[in-house]
């Protein structure tokens, strides 16, 4: 599913963030440096990124936008981001299920969030641990990578997947 209904679509994880979403973000943090001339802003500190029904929570967050991609006033700032990177710890929530890991990054115009350095994605008691998470937002897929270290591991509890 792509487009409008696939970005308001609340059985979707992080479908909040989907490249469709005009939902504002709202941010909060103890910092921000903005770097104008790099087009970027830095949030520290306890840091809580909230879309929709997506939430973020990590030590940094990073925003790289592109400025006035239209050549309008300005006013289209949301639309002008390209990239947010986080720094960890990083905790992804979202409707039941959640997200966690070292780092994460999610690319507006790809529509996919990465999560990488000891992920888990749970939903209930179901986990699915790896080092590397990538969810095309948009299309609702999820691919758990192993490491060099470790497996893709799993662990279902049956009936345990709708708990909330």
């Amino acid at each position: 599913m792509t487009g409008p209904a696939a970005a308001q679509n609340p059985d979707r994880a992080f479908g909040g963030l989907g490249t469709e979403s005009t939902a504002p973000i709202r941010i909060d943090a103890d910092r921000l440096d903005v770097f104008d001339r790099e087009n970027r802003a830095v949030y520290e500190g306890n840091v809580v990124a909230v879309q929709g029904d997506t939430t973020i929570r990590c030590s940094q967050l990073t925003i790289y936008f592109d400025r006035n991609p239209t050549g309008g006033s300005g006013d289209e700032a949301g639309d002008a981001i390209q990239r947010i990177e986080c720094a960890g710890p990083v905790t992804i929530l979202s409707q039941d299920q959640v997200a966690t890991g070292d780092q994460a990054t999610y690319d507006r115009a790809r529509g996919e969030m990465v999560i990488t350095g000891d992920v888990a994605l749970s939903q209930g008691q179901n986990v699915t641990r790896g080092e590397r998470l990538v969810y095309d937002i948009d299309r609702g897929v999820a691919n758990v990578e192993a490491g060099a270290t470790q497996r893709v591991r799993g662990l279902f509890v049956p009936g345990g997947g709708n708990q909330r």
